[in-house]
């Protein structure tokens, strides 16, 4: 009983001290979409009340239609991994209360030793699923509601249409500044920085199998959690920019044409 205490007690602590700082801009991510600390990306467009009803019609589909494609995905990814790091939990707390409860022969000291050893390869395991487990609920991803935020505001009337294309274009934005975290080095540093603190403390209270064990096994599944996230809303981002005309032309362009004697640099600015 009093391991499982300490152990409830080591998450707790790590948890509220650690688990905020491990991702950047972490905010808590209210059910129905909205966010209590998250500050809101600026608009796309830059004169709304000039767009023409067609046009502003056209973006409102376009919003719809990829923020409700990319719902499904963005669902699976959140839920199914923090069920996963949940189980993780579970598992990590139970071991270490349970552990090395058959009976062993050899000296009451050195089997009581190898038994503590072995418990803190899970109480490590217990810890880093709730880091991870926390993560995921406190940060939550922005396109697990498709555009159920611009559908909630109701209304056929202008504004009621320029204000579903605010919210839109901010859920877009969002979404696709989330899908950069999967190639953002900080993400990968702080995965391989959390299970290098876990093996270091297994290398100094447990044993140097389950240490290299931990290390090795925590990155692997913290790597694949980074890149499994979505990534389809910085493609969406671009395409609606491409589309409706919010790319700024570079001012400074090259090519190769033809000439009587060849070819020549032709720049124009």
């Amino acid at each position: 009983m009093r391991t499982g205490i300490r152990v409830l007690i080591a998450i707790s602590i790590v948890t509220g001290v650690v688990a905020p700082a491990a991702g950047d801009d972490v905010t808590t991510i209210l059910d129905d979409g909205s966010s209590l600390e998250e500050p809101k990306p600026s608009g796309l467009t830059r004169n709304p009340p000039g767009l023409s009803d067609s046009e502003l019609d056209a973006r409102l589909r376009f919003l719809e239609e990829r923020l409700d494609d990319g719902e499904r995905y963005a669902k699976i990814w959140q839920w199914g991994w923090t069920s996963g790091y949940g189980l993780g939990i579970v598992y990590g707390v139970g071991k270490s209360i349970t552990c090395c409860s058959n009976k062993k022969s050899g000296p009451a000291n050195s089997v009581k030793e190898e038994r503590n050893e072995q418990r803190v390869n899970y109480i490590v395991t217990a810890v880093k699923s709730t880091i991870g487990t926390s993560r995921l609920l406190l940060w939550r991803h922005p396109g697990r509601h498709g555009a159920d935020a611009m559908r909630a505001i109701e209304g056929d009337s202008r504004e009621a249409k320029l204000a579903r294309l605010a919210k839109g274009e901010e859920v877009l934005q969002s979404v696709a500044e989330r899908a950069k975290h999967r190639t953002n080095w900080k993400s990968h540093a702080g995965n391989v920085g959390l299970n290098l603190a876990g093996a270091g403390f297994i290398f100094g209270f447990g044993r140097d199998s389950d240490a290299w064990e931990s290390l090795g096994v925590g990155i692997g599944v913290g790597t694949l959690n980074i890149l499994t996230a979505p990534k389809r809303g910085i493609q969406d981002l671009n395409d609606y920019e491409t589309r409706f005309g919010m790319k700024t032309a570079s001012r400074f362009n090259w090519s190769v044409v033809p000439t009587m004697g060849g070819a020549a640099l032709q720049v124009t600015f």
